[in-house]
């Protein structure tokens, strides 16, 4: 699991993020279309994640530590129980900004 870039565990009626995950060293994690309720802090502690997908769920917000804390630049959760507007108002999104712009502006 060392040279594991992508896990997708989407469409799985997965209700809590596995534990473990925060120790794989993924780049891609794909959650969506799950009945994920809560997310998970762990998540902060994987160091190459760059893309988490949690499209799909039951999520009311995404975990402050997640978007502060985490090397996540790309965020993907339509389809839960927030909107982007909420996500904006969220502690952290500031930062989380800060990743997903220098992303942006590297592929430019």
């Amino acid at each position: 699991m060392k040279h594991l870039d992508c896990l997708d565990l989407s469409g799985n009626k997965i209700t809590d993020v596995p534990d473990g995950v925060g120790k794989l060293q993924v780049v891609e994690l794909n959650l969506n279309q799950n009945q994920i309720r809560l997310m998970s802090d762990e998540l902060a502690t994987c160091q190459r994640l760059k893309t988490l997908r949690l499209e799909e769920n039951c999520l009311q917000s995404i975990s402050p530590v997640i978007l502060k804390d985490s090397t996540v630049s790309l965020l993907a959760f339509e389809g839960n129980l927030f909107d982007s507007k909420d996500l904006m108002k969220a502690e952290g999104y500031s930062q989380y900004m800060e990743r997903y712009t220098a992303t942006k502006k590297k592929m430019y």
